[in-house]
Parts: C-alpha cells; structure tokens; sequence
C-alpha cells in the first residue's frame, strides 16, 4: 500500500515508525515535510536561562530507518478522492492512504507582549533575565493567551523567574501569571490544578484566573472581563496555536483538521489526521504520538495486517509540584526545574524509543515516585468537560489576527453562504 505521511514533527515521525513496525513488509513508505530536519528540545523552557538546547535530527535517518522516499517540500493541499497531495515546489505526489500531520503555527496570542515559546527567540527572554539582574525590570507578567495552546511552560517560565531573581539578589521583583484558565492547568484535573496553585503561592508568584489580558494604553496590561489594570513592565507571552488551514481538507474557523476518533479526515475515505494540527482540547506531544499511532493503526490494517487497539489517547504524566524556588542552579543542572516528566514532553511507543537508541536523547530517566507531585491521567474525552467549552468558547471569541485564519473564515462564510 502506497502510504504518504505529510509532516516531519512529533506526529509524523511516530506514525512513521510505527506503520514501519506494524507492517514491516506491506506498506510503501513516503515522508513530505518542509524542513530536513526535525528539531527535538527536551528542556526548551532552559534555554533563555543559559541552559537546555534543541538536537536537530536529519529527517533522512528516520527514513532510512523506515525504509522510506523522503521529500523535502511542503503540501499545500489534499485531494482524497483524486488520491494525491499538492506539493508547493513539485507538483503532486499519489497516495493509496495519507496521515496529514502538518503540525499548528504559532502566532502572537496577545497584542503588545513578546511572544515566547520553545523554538523561538531564546535571546529576547535572556534580555529580560539581565534586566532583572541589573534591576530595570521589577514587574512582569506571563500571559496564557485565549485559543488552543499548550499552557504548561507559561507556569515554568514564571516559576524559573521568580526563582532566578531570588538567586540574583532582587527580591522585590513581581512575577505573575494572567490566565484565561479558571485554574491553572485545569484541564489535567483538580488536584493537578490545586497543586500548581500552592506552587505558585510557595514561590511568591502572581496569579490571575479568567482573564484575557491585552496591552494598556501607556502601558501594562488591562484585564477582561473585569477592567482591572495590571502596572507591569515586561509582558511575555506564550503563543496561540492556529491550524494549517490545508486547501481540500474540512476544518474549523482557526485552520484546525476536523478528524474524528480514529484519525479519519471527516468525509474523507483515505485519509487520517494526527497532531497539533487537528480539532482537540490540548496541544501536547504526548497526544500527537498516540493520535498518530490510532491513525497507522488504521492504514496497517487497511493493508491486511492484525494489530491491537492503541486504546484511548490520553494525557499521561506527573506535575511535580513541592521543588522550591525551581531556579536552574547552574550549567548543565536543570534540577528541580521542569514542571512535568517526562522532561521532553513527549510520551510515545516509538518515536521517544527511536531517540534514545541512536544517541540522539539520553534514555528516558526513572519515573518519579509516587510521593513525587501529583499524577495525571486524563483521556481526551474527560478534557471535553465544561471547562473546555468555556475555553473554546473563549477563543472563538477572541479570535487571532493571523491573516491567513482571517481569509479562511471569509471562504467559509462565503461557502455556507452559497
């Protein structure tokens, strides 16, 4: 079976290796992504402090290692019944059967912050950091941005400066954390939410629940729904996620893949969708891995092969809560720093494996005792709860200024119109 994969991230490269092992000799294999190289950052958070740094992986040892065609282009757009994806620089390429994993943009999420997440500018963030040590900046806020995102560095982020500027010297500096979230991370349960509350508290850091912060005239930060006015020096931000927006492909009013529990595209016969590039509650890596497995678990037995269910996808970790200042003591000891294990952020079967083994990532460190924070298991179907609604709602309401989401509401407009 002719079997093209589109993306080369987490999701991607996860259901790469597992059609590869799930039918090792009834599938042809081609990777499409846009960039050779996939880029793994294991402590991404540490890396404006000095510490952490991203491994770039050739996608040419994945497909190797999958005995795969690899093409380095970008798809631009499907055609489920033609069969074929159209490719920005080469014309199209046939498939009997497609995983679209392209992966979410991200995009500023509140006007007037500096946006800040793993991968982007380490540099502007280190600027702060000096700031603080020289003593200009004394009030700065990290803002969680309404829409879908992957909140949990906001919370690190905050953490590790409060931490940092305790370690320098400057113990009159205020960090708070404004958030759409009635609580933090409430979407990984109560007794997760009410133990990073007590950790914020414990490490002197401002907290601000069920507000949408947007830039102040002359300055700081105006909260709604309240008006409250935050007096802040320095705003940071992590970014909204927006879809792909694939020309062929249903999707939302933000560009995300509408697929439904088995991956499967809606209305599409061939072709199935994993990653931070569909429809879901949460953006996190551990998702797009198991999204990606029930999507080759799919095609492999489209090809005759008898596999077993990968079961509900699930939020699967520990919140390690009760470390202290979390400041990252010194090079190369990030001790104490990540709110979450596993560290990397990634839990999967094969991709997180496939690391470890050629060197890449040093193998997964033991799991934390049970005394260690608090355990999160969460299916997908328990984050549908009401407080997700509140959010989605939330960030319909607040929609991004991407221009590319922007068009794309007025073709869908246009076409229910029609």
């Amino acid at each position: 079976m002719n079997t093209v994969i589109a993306g080369g991230g987490v999701a991607g490269l996860e259901a790469l290796l597992a059609l590869r092992a799930m039918a090792p000799n009834d599938i042809r294999l081609t990777l499409i992504a846009p960039d050779p190289e996939f880029s793994y950052r294991p402590l991404a958070v540490a890396e404006p402090f000095g510490l952490g740094h991203a491994h770039s992986v050739p996608l040419s040892r994945f497909a190797a290692a999958a005995a795969a065609e690899l093409i380095v282009d970008a798809v631009v757009g499907v055609d489920d019944a033609a069969r074929e994806v159209r490719l920005r620089d080469s014309g199209s390429h046939p498939f009997e059967a497609l995983i679209v994993a392209p992966g979410g943009r991200a995009v500023a999420g509140v006007k007037g912050a500096t946006t800040w997440w793993p991968g982007g500018d380490a540099d502007s963030y280190g600027g702060m950091l000096r700031d603080i040590d020289q003593g200009y900046a004394k009030r700065i806020a990290i803002v969680v941005p309404p829409g879908a995102v992957w909140p949990l560095p906001a919370y690190e982020l905050a953490l590790m400066t409060a931490g940092e500027a305790r370690a320098m010297g400057q113990s009159d500096v205020e960090v708070t954390v404004v958030t759409p979230e009635r609580e933090p991370l409430t979407l990984f349960g109560e007794r997760a939410a009410a133990a990073l509350t007590d950790e914020l508290g414990a490490a002197g850091v401002g907290l601000k629940t069920g507000a949408v912060a947007h830039a102040a005239a002359g300055g700081g930060l105006t909260l709604e729904p309240t008006g409250e006015r935050l007096d802040v020096q320095r705003v940071f931000a992590i970014p909204r996620i927006v879809g792909p927006a694939l020309d062929g492909l249903p999707c939302d009013e933000e560009g995300f893949i509408l697929a439904g529990d088995d991956g499967r595209v809606e209305g599409a016969e061939q072709t199935w969708a994993a990653g931070d590039g569909i429809v879901s509650p949460i953006k996190f890596g551990g998702l797009a891995t198991h999204q990606a497995r029930v999507a080759a678990t799919e095609i492999a037995r489209l090809a005759g092969v008898i596999v077993a269910d990968p079961g509900e996808p699930v939020l699967h970790g520990r919140l390690l809560t009760g470390r202290g200042s979390r400041r990252l003591r010194g090079r190369g000891d990030a001790e104490g720093a990540p709110l979450w294990w596993p560290q990397g952020k990634i839990a999967g079967e094969y991709l997180p494996a496939w690391l470890a083994q050629h060197g890449v990532v040093s193998p997964a460190s033991s799991p934390p005792t049970d005394d260690e924070g608090v355990a999160v298991e969460r299916p997908v179907r328990a984050l549908k709860a009401p407080e997700y609604q509140y959010l989605f709602e939330l960030g319909r309401e607040f929609r991004t200024d991407d221009p590319a989401i922007a068009a794309l509401g007025r073709r869908m407009r246009e076409a229910q119109s029609r």
